[in-house]
C-alpha cells in the first residue's frame, strides 16, 4: 500500500547528499512521509536484505504493525507530529509521542532498541509539563 513512499525514501538515502546510505543502526534506513497536518508514518528498510519492518511506536501503540505514528499532544497545546531520534551507528531510537490520543493523556519520551529485527522498550519516561 505504502510501496511507493518507501521505495522513494530509500532512494533519497542513496541520492546525492553528504550522508548517503543507512541512517539506523548500521545497516537500517528510516523513511518517514506525512500523511496530513499533524500526520506521520514511518518504515524502517534493511538496506542489505530490502525487508521492511514496522515503527516501534504506533498510532495503536507499543507492538501493532502499523505504520502511523502517534502525534505529540502536549498540555495545552495544538498536536504535532512526534519527535524522533536516531543515528547511523546506534540500535537506540528515541520517539517523544502521546500514544493515547483520547482526552487528556500524557506524553512521554520512549527509549527503543532494535535487536536481531525485533525493537526492545526499554524505558517510557512521562515528558514534564511546561
Amino acid at each position: 500500500m505504502y510501496a511507493a513512499e518507501i521505495r522513494d525514501g530509500v532512494e533519497q538515502a542513496y541520492g546525492d547528499n553528504l550522508h548517503k546510505g543507512p541512517n539506523f543502526a548500521g545497516h537500517l534506513i528510516v523513511v518517514t512521509w506525512g500523511c496530513g497536518a499533524p500526520c506521520l508514518r514511518m518504515a524502517i528498510v534493511d538496506a542489505q536484505t530490502g525487508e521492511i519492518y514496522y515503527p516501534p511506536l504506533t498510532f495503536e501503540g507499543d507492538g501493532p504493525q502499523n505504520f502511523d505514528l502517534p502525534l505529540l499532544t502536549p498540555p495545552n497545546a495544538v498536536s504535532r507530529n512526534p519527535e524522533i531520534q536516531f543515528r547511523p551507528n546506534s540500535d537506540l531510537m528515541i520517539i517523544e509521542a502521546t500514544p493515547s490520543q483520547s482526552g487528556n493523556q500524557p506524553s512521554y519520551t520512549f527509549y527503543f532498541l532494535w535487536r536481531q529485527g525485533r525493537w526492545t522498550l526499554l524505558r517510557k519516561v512521562p515528558l514534564a509539563t511546561q
